[in-house]
């Protein structure tokens, strides 16, 4: 009987330890790795089109403003002078403005083409992005094909998740399916 007791009472701390611990992980750990796959980093979607490229930035602004201010990456060559302190938002944003406008480059089948600010969209409560000002940048080409897009940002910026996109364009009736194939990238 004794026996039967200390084995129901080690299974109970057993559980008990073992409920305790799966809290831990859930309340403690899971926030953590959760939080890793927040984007922090810069973030860049091109897209080519018939006659026009689209380049949208996604910068994350008090981390970049940060960068401008630091003079260890104006001596490295980061930034080509730093910000300074005392702008107001309005030259913050010439700034700004100005150094993805010299240092962005475009270029289609090797050649260089001008990019044109179109639209800055300040920071809204939205999940993708919260913290981030999106700068959408557009040029126009007259290439039939474009074989081949090299782009450059401005080396402030850090590391750059880019994304390359060549939409494909179909007209739906009401109520069909389309079908679009992906050819298999070349060996």
């Amino acid at each position: 009987m004794i026996l039967k007791n200390s084995t129901t009472t080690i299974e109970t701390s057993t559980s008990q330890l073992s409920s305790i611990l799966m809290a831990f992980i859930l309340f403690v750990i899971l926030p953590v790795v959760a939080s890793a796959h927040e984007l922090k980093d810069t973030s860049a979607r091109i897209t080519l089109r018939d006659g026009q490229v689209e380049v949208r930035i996604w910068v994350d602004m008090s981390r970049w403003k940060i960068r401008f201010r630091d003079n260890q990456a104006w001596l490295l060559g980061d930034i080509s002078q730093p910000m300074p302190a005392a702008l107001t938002a309005e030259q913050t944003k010439a700034f700004v403005i100005k150094v993805l406008n010299e240092d962005t480059v475009l270029t289609l089948n090797k050649q260089t083409v001008a990019l044109t600010l179109l639209a800055i969209s300040e920071p809204k409560s939205s999940v993708k992005h919260k913290e981030h000002t999106e700068f959408v940048f557009i040029s126009k080409h007259q290439h039939s094909r474009v074989e081949q897009i090299d782009i450059r940002f401005p080396k402030s910026l850090g590391s750059i998740h880019a994304s390359f996109v060549k939409p494909k364009y179909k007209m739906l009736a009401a109520g069909s399916t389309a079908q679009v194939f992906f050819p298999a990238p070349e060996k």
